[in-house]
């Protein structure tokens, strides 16, 4: 298939904004669903800071910009600016998708959406009963939103800024199925806890381009054998924490998955069609393959966790 469109002034423009955005592979996936669909769209990465968003938005209604995803530091900014919310985004306080209706913005959260869905997708051998969750900020809050609505029976929740932890427990209280504690930050603290969770969260931006290193002081001794290892960062493709869990023989889902179905979700909105999920795998292959990223990775697939070497 050629990479060669027309782009003409009839085209319907999408984006994703943030700072940075020169990593994102948002372009990547939607770029590659739009012309496998044959569809007359064209996506963007547009670097918008916090100090930019306002005008950044104003511009969405502008120039007619049909779809937004919204990544750091925005996610929780940009509520102020839309005019709806899904139920789900409004109780989570912070957006990563919006679409345009006619000048009227409306705001989702598909880092909840996608991340269930990614669970389902690898044996996570029934509901599970404990989370724990490192981070309280945009990712956290749709993930513990996410888990507590589904009835999960306890969440832990640790931050490096403790109050923001705090903030999030009291906000998801409403949810009365589940119990959210927070956890001090400290290895010594989680160990009392950690033990008794089946799936274990980065929410963080540990591990992110050199920023620290969250392996070295996860207590892995105190972890259950059957447990779920989740990462949310993408960049880069396998963090340390994924690869001392792979090496510990756990169950260890990188954060590409996360990313590959909140855009399926995203495109599900936009769209109104079912996202082909293959064409996805392949494109963020291919991608990977030809800037030689990284030498091999996992994304879940609609039947088990596949490895591309």
């Amino acid at each position: 298939m050629s990479d060669y469109r027309v782009i003409s002034g009839k085209t319907d423009i999408y984006a994703v904004i943030g700072d940075p955005v020169i990593h994102s592979l948002s372009p990547v996936v939607h770029n590659a669903v739009f012309q496998h669909e044959k569809l007359d769209k064209v996506y963007l990465a547009l670097r918008v800071d916090k100090k930019g968003l306002k005008l950044a938005i104003d511009s969405v209604r502008l120039f007619g910009i049909k779809g937004l995803n919204v990544t750091m530091p925005l996610k929780e900014d940009v509520l102020k600016h839309l005019d709806h919310l899904s139920p789900e985004a409004e109780l989570i306080g912070a957006v990563n998708c919006v679409a345009n209706c006619d000048g009227v913005l409306k705001g989702y959260n598909t880092d909840s959406t996608g991340f269930w869905r990614s669970l389902e997708k690898i044996s996570v051998g029934g509901q599970p009963d404990k989370v724990f969750i490192f981070g309280a900020g945009g990712v956290s809050k749709a993930i513990a939103t996410k888990v507590a609505i589904r009835g999960v029976e306890v969440v832990y929740v640790t931050n490096r800024t403790h109050e923001r932890a705090v903030v999030l427990a009291n906000k998801l209280r409403c949810l009365k199925k589940t119990d959210i504690r927070v956890v001090e930050w400290n290895p010594e603290s989680w160990r009392k806890v950690i033990g008794e969770c089946h799936i274990i969260v980065n929410c963080t931006s540990i591990g992110m381009n050199n920023r620290g290193d969250l392996a070295q002081i996860v207590p892995w001794l105190e972890i259950r054998n059957d447990a779920i290892i989740y990462e949310t960062i993408y960049e880069p493709f396998e963090t340390n924490f994924i690869i001392k869990a792979r090496e510990l023989q756990l169950k260890a889902v990188g954060g590409i998955n996360l990313f590959i179905h909140q855009a399926c979700d995203s495109s599900r909105i936009w769209t109104c069609r079912e996202p082909p999920y293959n064409v996805i795998a392949k494109a963020i292959r291919n991608y990977i393959k030809k800037n030689n990223a990284i030498k091999h990775w996992y994304i879940s697939s609609h039947h088990s966790s596949n490895r591309f070497d």
